[in-house]
């Protein structure tokens, strides 16, 4: 089902829904999931066709088994493969990377496991990088390397007005338009062309940024500067 995004400053690009038996809404969009409609996961530290998630790990991310069920699902679905992992059982991946549930989501649509420790995003059907990140304690916005994402209150919806000085402390946080014409979306996340040409994330319409001053993953100094810049939780 196509759904129109916000036109004028936002970039009207169609939110594309991949097929209902093997994708799932959640609050923070589509996603894969399991015969049971349970959410799929990927782990960072795995490589391409490679799984390292062996034992207690496994015991508590429980591989994609192949099966005459998830044949079923992902058998015909372009980027999905088979891999061997070490036990000599067969996994699905999807784009080379091993899938997973989480042993603590019970229904269709829970995400308990997204971000958990920074290692475990959401198996997306859409083309969102924008990830959740779980410290323990709560759980936020963050981009692909884990670095936490902040939204301006002196931003409108679908526009941003931190520019110069402002852009170089608070670096939008960019979308790879190589791929813009075809680039699939979901949940309250979206797009803006900056006055630069350069596309820029947004959830909910508010465009998102990181904070210079952190400098590793799940940091969030910037959060309450200035009580204009907010991180994103969920």
């Amino acid at each position: 089902m196509y759904k129109p995004m916000l036109v004028g400053v936002m970039l009207a690009f169609p939110t594309l829904a991949i097929a209902a038996d093997n994708t799932v809404n959640t609050a923070v969009g589509e996603v894969f999931v399991d015969p049971n409609g349970r959410t799929l996961y990927t782990f960072s530290k795995d490589t391409t066709g490679k799984s390292v998630c062996n034992g207690g790990c496994a015991a508590k991310w429980p591989p994609l088994s192949v099966n005459p069920a998830t044949n079923t699902l992902y058998g015909s679905q372009p980027g999905f493969s088979i891999i061997n992992r070490d036990d000599g059982s067969e996994q699905w991946a999807y784009r080379g990377a091993p899938l997973y549930r989480w042993f603590k989501d019970i229904k269709a649509g829970d995400i308990e496991g997204a971000g958990i420790a920074g290692v475990w995003p959401l198996a997306r059907a859409d083309d969102v990088t924008v990830r959740l990140y779980n410290d323990d304690k709560r759980r936020y916005l963050v981009d692909s390397d884990n670095f936490t994402l902040y939204t301006f209150d002196k931003d409108e919806k679908g526009i941003s007005n931190c520019y110069g000085d402002c852009a170089a402390y608070w670096p939008p946080a960019l979308v790879n338009t190589q791929n813009m014409a075809s680039l699939k979306l979901s949940g309250d996340f979206g797009v803006t062309k900056r006055k630069d040409g350069n596309v820029q994330w947004t959830y909910k319409g508010m465009p998102l940024y990181r904070w210079i001053k952190d400098t590793a993953p799940g940091q969030t100094t910037g959060d309450g500067v200035k009580d204009i810049w907010h991180m994103v939780p969920l």
